[in-house]
């Protein structure tokens, strides 16, 4: 099959994949809250593009030094990107979401042609269908975050860079397209920090292709282009090349491994054996059986695994060098996909070895696949019946910011908060955070509130029901006894206090 040219069908088979994705989104959208915490900082950030401000941060977490604060913690792009969709006259929060589902269905578009390279036209329909009906990725299509944005964008990059590598005379190819190919990728490490570690692998894999001369340096230019301008950015910034520092982590190999392994168990696993410890751990083990089966039985195969297993040691490397990082579902997604890929080829590929030809081996492909539709589509139906109900989600939202409306104070001064992210959404004002403490540095203390108070913080906002969680320094200051903040005014579960000494 060629690399470049459409087989028959395939035209037909886009479609429906790109078709299935719009129906994924449209399900699951209505169902799940669509913004986290995260999701309301890319906005803070695409907000202050649209207001001239560049890539800046209005809130920020109160161990940090100033504020306003350039962005660093994450890469630009899907904040740009959001920026540019509002900029066209996009609610700015419904073009957060847009960015993530249009991302989606470009990404079965550009997984389909990847898939397609490693195993032909009956696996490349099973696994994008079954990677678009995972519930981890549905719910990122359906939420603002940049997860579908960097996938589309790497395998985007992989498939142009496997066709460098894959032509008769790669180091002949176009300089343009080398370029192009490589710019993709160098785009996805400006997405999310974990691409960057992905240029170098593939720059290997091109050259164990013998990809050499113009066509390489071309690629490695393209790729290099967009880390480098970031790079420099955070340097000038921060004197650090990804960003701001964080608090150091403490975690064991042993603790990093088990807590991958337990987020790996739900995002690969049916809940049927997700939720046995016993049963999931052998399971994973056979996933990554399949895995390196599927990397010694097919050639394109080998790029997809090698992708999958370098992502989830850079999770697991973020994840043991900061204190504030939790090995999560959103983490482990990026390798779903390819993990997904590399598993259905390995079964593709055993049961060529079983059947060969025979009359039997159609009817044992779709019983597999069936099997594999059932056992994702089952984890897809009880994610969207055991997550938040939307309504209600959306409700307590609309609820904290109307409360914020009513409880901000006249003026520009930023204001301290546990809901710092949702405050500047709803008010315009910048916010000094005090996150929840799995993701807290270390905690506030009366030193903090002297430093902010100096920068014009005179006011604070928090959830009355919060006090506990916000340490004991800011807990004593809400209690009401001797030494407490004055209470000002109090709405919906919300409350104002004026920073004392």
């Amino acid at each position: 099959m060629s690399a470049t040219r459409p087989a028959p069908g395939e035209w037909a088979d886009r479609l429906g994949l790109a078709a299935l994705a719009a129906i994924t989104i449209a399900i699951v959208a209505p169902r799940v809250a669509g913004f986290t915490t995260d999701s309301d900082a890319y906005l803070d950030v695409a907000a202050n593009l649209l207001a001239g401000r560049g890539l800046t941060q209005t809130v920020v977490d109160f161990w940090r030094p100033g504020l306003p604060d350039p962005l660093g913690m994450w890469p630009p792009l899907y904040p740009l990107a959001v920026a540019g969709l509002a900029g066209l006259g996009v609610p700015l929060a419904p073009a957060g979401r847009l960015v993530a589902m249009l991302g989606l269905v470009a990404f079965a578009l550009a997984f389909h042609a990847l898939a397609r390279r490693a195993g032909g036209r009956s696996l490349a329909l099973v696994a994008t269908g079954l990677v678009l009906l995972g519930p981890g990725m549905a719910q990122a299509g359906a939420t603002a975050w940049s997860e579908t944005l960097y996938l589309l964008l790497l395998t985007g990059g992989l498939v142009a860079t496997i066709d460098l590598a894959r032509a008769p005379r790669p180091s002949a190819a176009p300089v343009a397209a080398a370029a192009g190919a490589g710019l993709l990728l160098g785009l996805a490490a400006d997405t999310r920090y974990i691409g960057i570690g992905l240029v170098p692998l593939a720059a290997a894999l091109l050259w164990g292709a013998r990809v050499r001369g113009r066509a390489l340096a071309a690629w490695s230019a393209g790729a290099a282009l967009p880390i480098a301008l970031w790079l420099a950015h955070n340097l000038a910034a921060f004197g650090r090349p990804l960003g701001p520092a964080l608090a150091p982590g403490a975690r064991s190999f042993a603790a990093v491994a088990s807590g991958l392994a337990g987020t790996l168990r739900w995002e690969f696993l049916p809940y049927a054996l997700a939720r046995l410890p016993w049963v999931a751990l052998p399971a994973l083990a056979g996933v990554a059986v399949a895995a390196a089966w599927g990397w010694r039985a097919r050639e394109a195969a080998r790029w997809v695994v090698t992708i999958a297993a370098v992502q989830l040691a850079l999770v697991g490397l973020a994840v043991w060098g900061t204190g504030i990082n939790e090995p999560h579902g959103r983490y482990t997604l990026v390798a779903w996909p390819f993990l997904t890929l590399a598993v259905c080829a390995a079964a593709d590929a055993g049961l060529a070895r079983v059947f060969g030809a025979s009359s039997r081996a159609r009817p044992a492909r779709v019983a597999a696949a069936a099997l594999a539709f059932a056992c994702v589509g089952v984890g897809l139906a009880r994610f969207l019946s055991t997550t938040t109900v939307p309504p209600a989600a959306a409700l307590a939202r609309r609820q904290a910011q109307e409360a914020m409306v009513r409880l901000v104070p006249p003026g520009d001064s930023p204001i301290l908060s546990d809901h710092g992210h949702l405050l500047r959404l709803a008010t315009g004002r910048a916010a000094v955070q005090v996150p929840p403490p799995p993701f807290r540095a270390r905690e506030f203390t009366a030193a903090d509130a002297r430093r902010w108070r100096e920068r014009g913080v005179t006011r604070a906002i928090f959830r009355a029901a919060a006090a506990a969680s916000l340490g004991p320094y800011l807990a004593e200051r809400l209690s009401g006894g001797a030494g407490s903040w004055a209470l000002e005014d109090s709405v919906a579960g919300f409350a104002r206090y004026c920073i004392g000494p």
